[in-house]
């Protein structure tokens, strides 16, 4: 009765993970404008742009694993939880530009915490974070945060 339990709330919480995405991948359509200018594909706040989308992609992804009931959930959801952190943290220290609206950074705060506690306590049982898992999705988040910066 317990695992059915502990199912059922692992389903819930990936919906909601979903929804969130979702909500975030509409919002980034919404308000982002896509150049035509040949010049800008080339400057870094052009890239930076497309962060805003990349996190909830990855939400997106976790929230189906999750739901799936993957032994990879646990790895996508700190990889989103990290991403979203870091790439959140070089936008207040000033490393990175900010592109991103206020209720989008709380939004993706409370998600974040929440699938870094999800994967770090093995809430649902799907596969205990390892240290390759923690080191892989800290680097994941410092690439995806830094990387349009060099280009």
């Amino acid at each position: 009765m317990e695992a059915s339990k502990q199912l059922n709330a692992g389903r819930i919480v990936a919906a909601l993970f979903m929804m969130i995405a979702l909500l975030l991948i509409v919002n980034f359509f919404r308000t982002t404008t896509i150049q035509v200018d040949f010049a800008t594909y080339f400057t870094p706040a052009y890239y930076m742009q497309f962060s805003l989308l990349l996190m909830p992609m990855a939400l997106l992804n976790a929230g189906f694993l999750l739901i799936r009931g993957s032994k990879q959930a646990n790895l996508a959801l700190a990889i989103f939880g990290y991403m979203a952190i870091l790439e959140l943290f070089f936008d207040l220290v000033g490393v990175t530009p900010s592109f991103t609206p206020v209720f989008v950074v709380i939004v993706l705060l409370l998600a974040a915490g929440s699938a870094i506690y999800i994967a770090h306590t093995n809430t649902f049982s799907t596969n205990k974070l390892s240290k390759t898992g923690l080191i892989v999705s800290l680097l994941i988040g410092v690439v995806e945060s830094l990387i349009p910066l060099f280009i």
